[in-house]
């Protein structure tokens, strides 16, 4: 993959650089047996952040770009690595996947990755039933057998049970702010233990998502949560 803009059109005043980009992995575990259960991938760009370089996408109206880009450098990165477990890769829900790119994406891990890939679903861009539809089609035709997740749930940005009803996923990660500090938080312990009620009962996995001190992974344990993702449990590392 060469070209991350259209020759003819004014490029994004932020580039995305193959030559630097690079993808950290950040460990998933099983919040009951902490065994990995997989690993997400995590755009590092270079010499700009991976929100600008979203940001300047996102301005031309090219985050589709980004996306490719994702799929088949981390997916790269994840088997280059030999990491085990499943890997989980942002997408954005506002954007369509070409099936000539799903081909691509087949050909390059859908062997390798089938039953191992999660499609997690950025909760902070619009929604396009039509584009998503489509890209839902496009993944599942490349022989990858791919889950969904939903990321950030109950961030604001959309309608969350609308999403899930539209999404139809695999799994779900309750947004950080729930999270933060909910070893002494009473009512963010409430809201957790209802959200990972409600998801089993409809045959979703929970997972908690920014666990960065040993209180909050405390308490978790202490609830249904399935998952667990965060600095306490584990950084992203670029595997070289």
């Amino acid at each position: 993959m060469e070209a991350f803009y259209l020759s003819t059109e004014r490029p994004p005043r932020v580039l995305l650089n193959t030559k630097t980009l690079k993808f950290a992995f950040q460990p998933i575990v099983d919040a009951k047996t902490n065994d990995v259960f997989g690993y997400e991938a995590l755009m590092r760009p270079g010499d700009d952040s991976p929100e600008e370089i979203i940001s300047a996408y996102a301005e031309r109206d090219k985050l589709g770009v980004v996306e490719e880009a994702t799929f088949f450098y981390g997916m790269r990165a994840f088997l280059d690595a030999g990491l085990e477990g499943f890997l989980f890769l942002n997408s954005f829900p506002s954007e369509n996947l070409p099936m000539s790119t799903a081909k691509k994406i087949g050909d390059l891990g859908g062997r390798e990755l089938k039953g191992r890939l999660f499609i997690e679903i950025l909760e902070y861009t619009n929604i396009n039933t039509m584009a998503w539809n489509m890209k839902r089609r496009a993944l599942i035709s490349t022989g990858a057998s791919p889950r969904f997740a939903i990321d950030d749930f109950g961030s604001g940005k959309n309608v969350d049970v609308q999403c899930i009803n539209l999404y139809k996923p695999e799994l779900i990660k309750i947004d950080r702010k729930y999270i933060s500090g909910i070893d002494s938080n009473e009512k963010n312990q409430s809201v957790v233990r209802d959200m990972i009620r409600t998801f089993h009962n409809r045959g979703i996995k929970a997972l908690a998502e920014g666990v960065e001190t040993e209180a909050e992974y405390n308490f978790l344990k202490t609830t249904e949560v399935d998952l667990m993702q965060g600095f306490y449990i584990g950084e992203p590392k670029i595997y070289e």
